[in-house]
């Protein structure tokens, strides 16, 4: 089982950042870095590299070419003098808005030829998974 998970998320975040790089130039990462920042302004550094089991190197370089590109500012963080707060610009939530109806459509495709039963059982066992064995144990729908 362990070999098909590996296999099927692969196969749908390689789909997803083609897509999401020909419609909205970002990368599947980079989109839900945007969604995280969305749900929770003013996240660390640290913590989109905890959500992506990414290293800190990887998250920055991700992080420099989301501000450049303008949909990204980083802000003092008051409680620790070296480090910076993640907050989406005006155009970061445009870019987010503008994946919604992509984000649904790549949903659809993927549980086309379940029922809503079925799509819930998924939705469950992923998110057991994600809350069993991440450390923050953050499970999403």
């Amino acid at each position: 089982m362990l070999y098909l998970l590996q296999r099927a998320s692969r196969a749908a975040v390689a789909r997803a950042n083609t897509r999401t790089m020909e419609q909205l130039g970002v990368s599947a990462t980079q989109l839900g870095t945007l969604a995280h920042l969305a749900r929770h302004p003013g996240s660390s550094m640290t913590d989109i590299a905890d959500l992506f089991d990414l290293n800190k190197s990887a998250v920055s370089g991700m992080l420099s070419r989301l501000e450049k590109a303008g949909l990204v500012e980083r802000r003092p963080n008051p409680n620790d003098g070296r480090g910076s707060l993640l907050f989406l610009t005006d155009r970061g939530w445009n870019v987010r808005a503008s994946a919604m109806p992509l984000v649904k459509r790549a949903t659809a495709e993927m549980t086309d030829g379940f029922s809503a039963a079925e799509v819930d059982v998924i939705y469950r066992f992923l998110n057991a998974i994600v809350e069993r064995y991440s450390e923050d144990g953050e499970a999403t729908s």
